[in-house]
């Protein structure tokens, strides 16, 4: 199974907020060497840079402090009089960065979220986490698994007149940014409310989880 995942920036980083980082740049290694090179865009003064989350496509940014975007803060990187660029980067707070990661995709999302009744006759997605789903014994009918990590990649490949379901664990950070990414491409995306867990403990019905085309 593939997975667009290096091994996070710090071994405390939540596992939605590494998927978060993979998903939007490629890789751990991807993040540190963009905000390196915003740092270092100015050979004079090492300038500060941010990790935001913009609620408008679901997705993380990195971008100059005096960048104005409709944005949440997550994180400030800035160089001290004696430290450097890869010191600040390595001083990152993922605790507290996660905090403010979910409160702000929560507080995005509501719009984007499907009870159980309302799935229909939507494409349904299972988008656990890669290692997740590999531990997995079952999944709702109907549900093809896609990595959420790479969902820049097949969400291009989903039609466009077809509502799409995407279910996670428990409905929270993978889940709901996986929906808004989808819907800032142009695709009628949802998330389902609770995810598979509340979907099990309705009583709902599922399957052993087939063997399925990674399609990433």
């Amino acid at each position: 199974m593939n997975t667009a995942c290096a091994a996070p920036p710090n071994a405390s980083m939540n596992p939605a907020m590494e998927l978060a980082i993979c998903a939007n740049f490629g890789s751990a290694a991807g993040w540190r060497n963009s905000v390196l090179k915003l740092m270092h865009s100015d050979a004079s003064t090492p300038a500060a840079v941010q990790l935001v989350f913009r609620p408008s496509s679901g997705s993380l940014h990195n971008q100059k402090s005096a960048d104005a975007v409709d944005s949440v803060l997550l994180v400030t990187l800035s160089v001290g009089l004696e430290g450097s660029a890869e010191q600040a980067v390595d001083r990152v707070d993922w605790a507290e960065a996660y905090g403010l990661y979910q409160t702000a995709v929560h507080d995005a999302s509501a719009a984007f979220a499907a009870t159980q009744n309302a799935i229909g006759d939507a494409i349904l997605l299972d988008v656990r986490r890669a290692g997740m789903f590999e531990k997995a014994h079952t999944m709702i009918p109907n549900a093809h698994w896609h990595d959420p990590a790479l969902v820049s990649h097949w969400g291009q490949d989903l039609p466009r007149d077809q509502a799409v379901v995407v279910y996670c664990i428990y409905g929270h950070e993978v889940g709901r940014t996986t929906a808004m990414r989808l819907c800032a491409v142009g695709v009628n995306a949802r998330f389902l409310e609770g995810g598979i867990d509340a979907w099990q403990t309705a009583g709902l019905p599922l399957v052993t989880k087939r063997c399925y085309q990674n399609l990433n």
